[in-house]
């Protein structure tokens, strides 16, 4: 009897093996080379809606990071223009101080000093940021402070009628519904105190004791400048402390989405290395099947 070696079906079936080798080959050369597990979401299989999620709420706590940078910038302006203010309500006090101890008040010059001062607090008070006026609350685009204006009457007591800008304060406002005020409003008692303390004496320039009850004023003034300023102080540290939460927050995302789509190259090494040996066998031994002969059998 005649026996035949069928080598065809071992050879199928070894290519057919050795094809899924390949493709576990090219997969793990292609994490090497890219670094992630796949190029596309398809490929991450279950972890694909975990990464769009993280993903989802990276964005938005980048978003907010960058928005609460914007408002520290406008906070730390705020705080700047209040130490100005606070630096011309001491200069204020101690020309004034100056002015109470001398024999006689010269009332021109009192009236000018007082005049200069009262235009540099309405341009401090009128300082911008981006833009954007600091001591206007939400009404960002108008100027705050106008001494100029008519309904202003300082004489008949407390009147902030100079403040043009808006009752509501400008706020940022968190993803998790934190509200942080931002500045200080141009109608504070401060800047009305130091405000009607210099049109009493542009009133009376050379009575005394306008003069000195104006210094009384202008110290009250300077020690609710101060107030503000620990106001504006603590937003912007509530600002800071924000970005650093986000930021760790940010990072462990980073982390996760990491562990979820980035290859383990030292693992597709070794794999890639072991399907390499695997299929070079299996070329092997199909180049051995394909070059076996029936003839040489008979």
């Amino acid at each position: 009897m005649i026996s035949r070696i069928a080598t065809f079906g071992h050879s199928t079936t070894m290519l057919a093996a050795s094809l899924k080798v390949q493709a576990k080959l090219a997969d793990q050369q292609a994490q090497t080379a890219s670094g992630l597990k796949s190029t596309t979401y398809g490929g991450l299989g279950s972890n694909t809606g975990s990464l769009l999620r993280l993903s989802s709420q990276g964005a938005a706590l980048t978003a907010e990071n960058a928005a609460a940078q914007t408002a520290t910038a406008y906070v730390n302006a705020a705080y700047s223009a209040l130490g100005d203010i606070a630096d011309l309500a001491t200069t204020i006090k101690t020309q004034l101080a100056s002015m109470i101890s001398s024999t006689t008040i010269d009332s021109a010059t009192t009236a000018q000093y007082a005049t200069n001062w009262l235009n540099d607090l309405q341009a401090l008070m009128n300082s911008t940021s981006g833009g954007t006026y600091l001591f206007s609350g939400t009404a960002g685009d108008t100027a705050a402070a106008d001494f100029s204006d008519a309904d202003w009457d300082p004489s008949a007591g407390v009147d902030a009628d100079f403040y043009q800008g808006s009752s509501s304060t400008r706020t940022f406002t968190t993803t998790d519904g934190q509200t942080i005020n931002l500045s200080v409003s141009g109608g504070s008692a401060a800047f009305e105190q130091l405000a009607r303390a210099l049109s009493m004496i542009i009133a009376s320039p050379g009575d005394s004791d306008v003069v000195s009850a104006a210094y009384d004023l202008a110290g009250e003034a300077l020690t609710g400048v101060g107030s503000l300023q620990e106001q504006v102080s603590i937003q912007a540290s509530t600002l800071d402390r924000l970005i650093e939460r986000n930021e760790a927050k940010i990072e462990s995302i980073d982390t996760l989405a990491s562990n979820l789509k980035d290859a383990d190259l030292a693992e597709t090494a070794v794999l890639a290395t072991q399907y390499e040996t695997q299929l070079e066998a299996m070329y092997s031994m199909i180049s051995t099947l394909s070059s076996l002969s029936l003839t040489k059998y008979l």
